[in-house]
């Protein structure tokens, strides 16, 4: 008798990520999800659920307007058109959206706050991020 094969993912544009662009989202926590702990992702996750506890992420992560993370995210890249209380650390880019709140401690190389996206707290630039603005330019 023969397997049947996985599911492939679905190609969904992430309406809230209009600078990142198209994306494929492999991991998805819907709106009536309530985690408390540690969770980890390695592939493009969006989040409408709400956690609070500690998240990491390897790839792209989607707070999406009405999800909620209360607690520290260690994200390589995160766009928050929802809420995110607490420390976002280690980031290589965080962009938030219109109607989209942080509040807290932000670690990243590259900030984007887009009109009407909230943002009250400290931000950290890391040394490399410092390192480009302040090397001259080349061309």
């Amino acid at each position: 008798m023969q397997r049947p094969a996985a599911p492939k993912p679905i190609a969904v544009r992430v309406p809230e990520a209009g600078l990142i662009g198209w994306r494929e989202i492999r991991t998805f926590l819907d709106p009536g999800t309530q985690v408390s702990g540690k969770l980890s992702f390695t592939t493009p996750t969006r989040i409408d659920a709400r956690l609070r506890g500690e998240v990491r992420a390897t790839d792209l992560l989607v707070i999406a307007k009405g999800g909620q993370v209360h607690g520290t995210v260690w994200p390589t890249s995160l766009v928050v058109a929802g809420e995110v209380r607490g420390q976002i650390l280690g980031a290589d880019r965080v962009e938030i959206q219109a109607r989209g709140r942080v509040t807290g401690t932000i670690e990243t190389k590259v900030l984007i706050l887009v009109e009407g996206g909230f943002f009250e707290g400290d931000c950290r630039m890391t040394d490399e991020a410092v390192a480009a603005l302040e090397a001259p330019a080349r061309g």
